[in-house]
């Protein structure tokens, strides 16, 4: 069973993955200054982990947006 009955186009697909690696980034952003600031506390081991998550969430769409980019041109 489908998740959604829309048929995504390339352009939708460069928009999510866009928007994705903006989220991932203010995220990361936020995760950053906790740590720096020293307002994590006890949680700075899983904000690190939090951390490593979102450069691999930036990582995916900086590699989706470039893959649906190049596709878009042809």
């Amino acid at each position: 069973m489908p998740f959604t009955d829309k048929k995504f186009t390339t352009e939708d697909k460069v928009r999510m993955f866009e928007r994705m690696g903006a989220t991932g980034a203010i995220v990361a952003l936020i995760f950053v200054l906790l740590i720096e600031t020293g307002l994590a506390g006890e949680y700075v081991k899983i904000i690190d982990m939090g951390l490593t998550a979102m450069i691999v969430v930036l990582a995916v769409s900086l590699v989706g947006s470039v893959f649906f980019k190049s596709r878009l041109k042809k």
